[in-house]
């Protein structure tokens, strides 16, 4: 599932922002511009994170940023970034952040196997940082291939 929502335009590494607004923006730039969501989804993730704190913080360094469904979401898409320099969101337990997905899912159903597959993934030893330094979304598409090839 997450390799069917995970494309190569979905993924940009050593991404720079200045805060924890432009690592959304980031994130949702990719699923905007591949047609897959409005641009009112970006905002709405922005307010879940005003609204409810930085509960998006999911473990050490990693964000895993999304909204409703009816704030916006065309179809099931998953994208990725990967920080130049880590980004403080407030989460005093796992800041800062150095990779961050966005995801939106038109139902819960493929919402909850899109979280769950993914979490396969980051419980992997050293995966957050794997990630995070590979230098290409190709490179990242194939380690993650691998992960889930072990399954």
């Amino acid at each position: 599932m997450i390799l069917d929502l995970l494309k190569k335009k979905n993924i940009a590494v050593n991404v720079k922002a200045a805060d924890w607004k432009e690592v959304v923006d980031e994130t949702g730039k990719l699923l905007l511009e591949a047609g897959q969501i409005e641009k009112k989804y970006i905002e709405a993730m922005k307010q879940s994170i005003i609204d409810n704190g930085p509960y998006v913080v999911i473990g050490k360094g990693i964000a895993l940023l999304h909204a409703r469904p009816e704030d916006g979401v065309k179809e099931n898409c998953l994208s990725l970034i990967t920080l130049a320099e880590p980004v403080e969101f407030g989460n005093e337990n796992n800041d800062p952040v150095k990779i961050a997905f966005a995801f939106g899912t038109v139902d819960n159903e493929k919402h909850v196997k899109t979280i769950s597959e993914l979490s396969v993934v980051l419980m992997e030893d050293s995966a957050v940082d794997n990630i995070a330094e590979k230098g290409s979304a190709e490179e990242i598409l194939t380690y993650i291939e691998d992960i889930l090839a072990q399954q």
